[in-house]
């Protein structure tokens, strides 16, 4: 099983909007598809209801857990509760015992999705030391780049002390206005900045689409308008790319 860990440590950059159409991409790719929200804003479990069942998410960090397998292709989801909430402090045995719930999953899924939540804490250390890739998504505005380092310092700290198989697959600029002059100056700084070492080679529109077929529950290239056709078009053109740099790591 291969787990993937969406994380940045700001709300509002559209990381469960990517996480649930990373699920769909790979339900649709015939994978057996373990979604773990472990945000408790639950935007992933609401729009992914129709999948949630038991165990729930916080559970995995509190005793070993008897994950039911699926039997075909397609999505199963350990839904966000209040209970996350509980989990604050930062105990070996709480991570070691997350960790351990993942490998057992292995057996029974071939791809794992992790939202974490928007603050960094043992949630998303744990969804860390447990995952093999980390994927960023990272809003243009001024405000939203300003701790990209950090977030950047705390993934490459995982990796060098708890998890070095962990493979950063790169800050994915989401929600990208191609209208905005700022925004494309902010862009194009990020690449002089980064440049291919840290900034994925990919960017996904700003497209209201993808808002309607999240209050759909659907993912955006199955509506029928010709502007979602397009905007999932483009998304499956970056995730294209990700399961190919995912199959190469």
């Amino acid at each position: 099983m291969k787990v993937i860990v969406v994380n940045n440590e700001k709300g509002g950059v559209g990381k469960s909007t990517i996480a649930v159409h990373l699920a769909w991409y790979f339900a649709e790719h015939r994978k057996r598809v373990l979604f773990l929200d472990l945000d408790p804003q639950s935007n992933g479990t609401t729009t992914l209801s129709a999948q949630t069942g038991e165990p729930e998410a916080a559970t995995f960090f509190s005793r070993p857990v008897a994950l039911p397998p699926l039997s075909a292709p397609g999505i199963r989801v350990a839904p966000a509760t209040p209970a996350l909430r509980g989990i604050l402090a930062v105990d070996g045995k709480i991570i070691q015992q997350f960790r351990s719930n993942i490998e057992d999953a292995s057996r029974s899924y071939d791809v794992a999705v992790i939202d974490t939540p928007p603050t960094f804490g043992v949630r998303n250390l744990a969804a860390l030391v447990a995952g093999h890739f980390v994927l960023a998504p990272i809003d243009l505005d001024d405000y939203a780049i300003d701790g990209i380092e950090t977030l950047l310092k705390h993934i490459v700290g995982v990796r060098q002390k708890y998890n070095p198989n962990l493979n950063f697959l790169g800050l994915i600029p989401n929600r990208l206005q191609t209208t905005s002059p700022r925004q494309r100056d902010n862009l194009k700084s990020l690449v002089q900045k980064f440049g291919t070492k840290y900034l994925f080679d990919g960017v996904i529109p700003q497209r209201s689409s993808i808002g309607e077929a999240l209050a759909e529950k659907k993912p955006v290239w199955s509506l029928p308008k010709t502007a979602a056709r397009e905007a999932g078009r483009e998304m499956r053109m970056v995730f294209d790319k990700l399961a190919a740099k995912m199959e190469l790591a």
